[in-house]
């Protein structure tokens, strides 16, 4: 199969989504036959579409048929020209994202509507997927599910990971306090898997296993042996693919 890394130089268009926060350029993929549906792919604070760590999901999701619809949402430092990346935040970037989730809707009406998202993109799609009974699944890699749980986690790693976060997105740390995906994982109705790094300093693993536990209709985990916050690889494609078998996508 193509990489998707080519398939977006080649065959992908984009366009532009407008939001009353600005324009928001998406990315849009087909696959080769007739779309089963489509899935919002939301990256991660200071992601971007063409991240290895993306591109292996939406190549997972174009194998089995699937239309990715992929967002460069505001705020990333890999994404000049989306805004400051130290005005990211938790409410934010999960308010970007359900934008572009309405898009969808009324762009394919009637059509299957999927979610997928890498660690902030994963705390988001847990609140998209609570307020949308119609969702088909969500698919989670490496997924944020509170933002106390990444204060532990950078704790953890030592001061200068904690004051990392801290001068580089100000309003982002201030919601960490608050910040938790699990009520709305209580609420998701939908099929939901996760696939993650078991060696992820980022998202532990007890992490990721509780954002799984939250969602009452979890279908699939996966754990990575030596892969970290960004999963790639045969492996890691083996995995999405058994995630995707297990969502009915």
């Amino acid at each position: 199969m193509t990489h998707l890394h080519d398939i977006w130089t080649a065959g992908a268009r984009r366009t532009d989504m407008s939001t009353p926060v600005g324009t928001v350029p998406l990315v849009v993929a087909e696959p080769s036959g007739k779309a089963h549906g489509t899935v919002l792919l939301v990256h991660g604070r200071n992601g971007a579409p063409g991240q290895v760590q993306i591109a292996e999901i939406a190549d997972a999701y174009l194998g089995h048929g699937w239309r990715v619809v992929a967002p460069e949402l505001p705020h990333s430092a890999a994404l000049p020209g989306s805004g400051a990346p130290e005005c990211v935040s938790f409410s934010g970037h999960t308010n970007a994202a359900a934008a572009a989730w309405d898009w969808v809707a009324q762009e394919w009406p009637g059509q299957a509507r999927g979610l997928a998202g890498h660690s902030l993109g994963g705390f988001a799609v847990a609140h998209l997927a609570a307020g949308s009974p119609d969702t088909h699944h969500v698919l989670a890699v490496s997924p944020v599910l509170s933002g106390r749980a990444l204060l532990m986690a950078r704790e953890a790693m030592g001061p200068a990971a904690l004051e990392e976060v801290r001068r580089e997105a100000p309003a982002y740390f201030a919601e960490m306090q608050t910040a938790d995906a699990e009520p709305a994982l209580n609420r998701i109705t939908a099929p939901l898997a996760v696939v993650t790094g078991a060696a992820d300093g980022l998202i532990p693993l007890k992490d990721a296993r509780a954002y799984f536990a939250a969602a009452p209709n979890a279908r699939f985990f996966a754990a990575l042996p030596d892969e970290h916050h960004c999963p790639a690889g045969e492996a890691c494609a083996r995995a999405l693919s058994a995630a995707l078998s297990a969502l009915g996508a």
